[in-house]
Formats: structure tokens, sequence, C-alpha cells
């Protein structure tokens, strides 16, 4: 029997916290307990009850029957982080579903001042590994299946007494060779999330390309893009403490699809495709859009008047004056630029009333409404107002093809665009027709920044006429 010789000779500190929610960044640990074991057998136990600096949920409260005011008076986590780590020191950290009790000890260590490292042991991988028939393997099913008794749960300490004796029940169960070689591979890998192995990841490709993460049943959860896909999936796991999305990312995702492109832009392009024909879960800046809207400068006898249009409504997108995601946006950067410039709200259009306006009394407005100021010299403002946002104007007289070359794969992709609008995408020059057929495809913001912040750094980018 080697396992137990092999797992023992190494020494543990089994983990359990307890946690006011599920958002590291936002909630806080509340209790923690460590078992200390060593060729083993249980030498030491440790259990801090903490002030967490916030309020005790009603359901956390009334799940583990502690009460807020119990915690007023605790150590904040700063205070015993020191004791923590040396509890910690020189031992493999055990936990059951230990990448979550891993991001809020990660990040309460890190606010603290202390640098602490330590190799992780999950014992639900190794559990799914043991047990893969199983319906459930969250730690109150695992001990009913084991017939593992306990007298209290949802508390630190007790929990954490729970999981030492799963481990030894995995130990007892499972054959020495495979369990050290579950262990050994955890050991080495620790940033692998818990549906994926680490030989997934390392089969993941080191190049350009869009990857997609998805769940439960195929649900899509994520879309992203990188120059080197294998890097970037990589840290999504290894940085999953950072933040509650990032770490039910990784909790959730069970599979991995990769799309590879020639280069950045085609990743680029790609994903904010995707993002609005999929909607995945958990994508939010690049979501589907909707209409645009944008100031149209109207010129009549009087002067220069803005008026705000759907995008398209306006003619070429050149003759339009910023564009934005809803008229809130649109009429604050507006109200912005008339206390920047003092330029005249009635005369604007966002205020009625004849004659001089409220503004000119207190400075904000130079007259114009009045004869005070010349219009002229009120639009001249205006005009210049309006060209930080101007909408660069289309280089080309018709549709396009920016050629992006990925010579160590050997692949060629041509970007089809036309008025800043991304036509599509194809990998074989023959086919370049194909995309201008749709030419109704409509103006997508994401799409212009990514194109223009190309060419600006690209001048020299390779460009089909069509």
């Amino acid at each position: 029997m080697l396992a137990p010789i092999t797992l023992f000779s190494r020494a543990l500190a089994i983990i359990h916290v307890q946690v006011t929610g599920l958002h590291p960044e936002k909630d806080s640990l509340w209790e923690i307990a460590v078992l200390r074991v060593e060729s083993g057998a249980v030498v030491k136990r440790h259990s801090w009850l903490l002030n967490p600096g916030q309020a005790l949920p009603m359901s956390v409260s009334r799940r583990c029957g502690v009460l807020p005011a119990e915690l007023q008076q605790q150590p904040r986590f700063n205070h015993i982080a020191s004791e923590l780590a040396s509890s910690l020191e020189g031992c493999v950290v055990v936990g059951h579903n230990l990448r979550v009790a891993h991001a809020f000890l990660r990040r309460a260590f890190a606010l603290a001042g202390q640098a602490v490292r330590y190799r992780q042991l999950c014992t639900l991988q190794l559990a799914r590994a043991a047990w893969p028939d199983l319906p459930d393997h969250g730690l109150d099913a695992l001990c009913a299946a084991q017939s593992i008794q306990r007298f209290f749960r949802d508390r630190a300490l007790p929990d954490a007494e729970a999981v030492w004796q799963l481990l030894q029940c995995l130990v007892a169960q499972v054959p020495a060779e495979a369990l050290e070689l579950q262990v050994s591979g955890q050991l080495r890998k620790a940033a692998v999330p818990r549906y994926l192995s680490a030989e997934r990841l390392r089969a993941l490709p080191a190049r350009p390309g869009v990857y997609y993460f998805y769940g439960d049943n195929r649900a899509l959860l994520y879309v992203g893009k990188s120059r080197n896909v294998r890097q970037r999936v990589q840290s999504h796991f290894q940085n999953d403490h950072q933040s509650r999305r990032t770490l039910q990312i990784a909790q959730q995702t069970r599979d991995i699809h990769v799309q590879p492109t020639a280069g950045e832009l085609g990743a680029l392009l790609l994903e904010a495709a995707e993002v609005k024909r999929l909607l995945p879960l958990y994508n939010r800046q690049l979501r589907r859009q909707r209409d645009l809207l944008t100031w149209a400068l109207c010129e009549d006898e009087d002067g220069v008047r803005p008026e705000l249009q759907r995008l398209g409504d306006t003619g070429p997108v050149a003759q339009s004056v910023g564009l934005f995601r809803s008229q809130r946006q649109a009429l604050g950067w507006l109200r912005g630029e008339a206390r920047k410039q003092q330029l005249c709200l009635r005369l604007l259009g966002l205020e009625n009333g004849v004659g001089a306006c409220f503004a000119t009394q207190l400075g904000g407005c130079l007259g114009a409404c009045c004869g005070q100021e010349p219009r002229a010299v009120h639009d001249a403002r205006l005009l210049a107002s309006c060209q930080q946002l101007r909408i660069a104007a289309w280089p080309w007289s018709g549709p396009v093809a920016l050629v992006e070359r990925d010579s160590q794969h050997g692949l060629t992709q041509w970007h089809v665009l036309d008025q800043w609008r991304h036509l599509g995408t194809v990998d074989d020059s023959a086919l370049l027709s194909a995309p201008l057929n749709n030419s109704s495809q409509a103006f997508s913001l994401d799409a212009y920044h990514i194109v223009l912040s190309h060419l600006r750094r690209f001048p020299h980018t390779e460009v089909v006429v069509l």
C-alpha cells in the first residue's frame, strides 16, 4: 500500500472556510479552520472566527447558526494573516472544491500584505476521478455515500473534519498508483478548473484565435480572443480569484473550442461578431447593441443645429458626429460640451423659449441667443467641439479586403469591409465576392474601432480593392 505512505509523507493542511457570499471582490471570510496533518495523523487544529467587515446575510446566519453580533468583536483577517500563513507553511493545502476557498484566501492575503504560496489538492477532483458514477460530488453527498457521520455542518471546523475523513476514505478505497497519479497531477498543475484536465489545457494551440467556453448541456459561457490562445485560456484559471465572474467561469467550464485566425485583427473581428450572434452568458462589453445614435449637424439660414438621429438615417457615417449607444449618453455628451464651450442650450435644441436664456445671466452662455454674441462665432465653437468625435472617413471608394497572414501556421485571411462594416472573412481569395452579398450588414461600433485602430497601428496593411 504505497499510496498512504506517499500521500501522508507530505505535510497536509486541510482547510475549510465560511464566506458572506460568492463574490471574492465584495464578500469576505468570516470563519477559517485548518487541520495540520503529519504522517497520516492530525497533529494540530486551528480555528478562527473573524469580523468580515460587512453585514452577515440572514441566509448565512440561519444556515450556519451564527449571529451577526457574534462577529463584531472578532479580529479582522489581517490580524490573523501571519498565524494562518504559518499554519499553511510547508504544507500541501487540501480542501473540497478548493478553488473557491483559494480565491478568497489569495485575495485576503494580498490585502493583508502577505505573499503566501502553496500547492493545492482538491478532494472534489479526487472524488470525481475515484467515483465517476456518483450523481453528486458535493461534500454533503459524498459524506452520505461514504457514511461519514457529521454532527454539525456549515461551520469551518466540522466541515474540515469531514474533508479529512473523506480523504481517508479515498486513500483506503482507491488503488495506490491511481490515487498517486491523481495527486501528483494536481500538485504539478494547480490552476486547472474542476471539469478540465491539465492535458486538455496543454493541447490548446499557441496561436491567434477565438476560444469558446462551454458549460452544462453545451451552454455557451464565454467567448474570448488572443494572439496566443493557450496562454490566455490558462490565465483565466490562474487568475480566477480576482472576481466572482472569473471564479464562476472557472467553476462551470466543461469544454473549450478554439477557432484559429491568421492574426489579432481576425481574432478581434470574429470575437465581436460571435458575441453579438451567440450572446454568451458572461460576455458583457460586446453584447448585441441597440441602434446606434449620432448627431447630424443641420444647417439652415439661422445657423448650425445638432439633430439626434439613428445611424443610417444620416447618410454617410463620415457626416455624423459621435456614436452613442443611448439617448442619455448622446444628450450627456452634448450638455457637457455646452458647459465647457459656453454654448447656448436653447440654440442646441436642449431648451425651449425665446430671447436670452437663463444660462446667459449665469455666464454659462455667451449670449448668442439674444444677440450678445454673433451666431457664427457660437457655431464655430460647436463645430470645433464636434470635430473630436467626427467619424473617420472611409479611406476607399468602395469595399476592400484587409489581408492578414500567419506564415508560421500557413493561414491567410481576407477581411472584407465596406464603410467600416465588417462583411465577412474568408480563407481563400477565390471566395472574396461572397461577403459582398452582406452589404446590408449593420454598422458595428466595435468593428469600427477595431478596424480604425488596426489601420492606425499598421498603416502599411496589405489591401485588396474589390
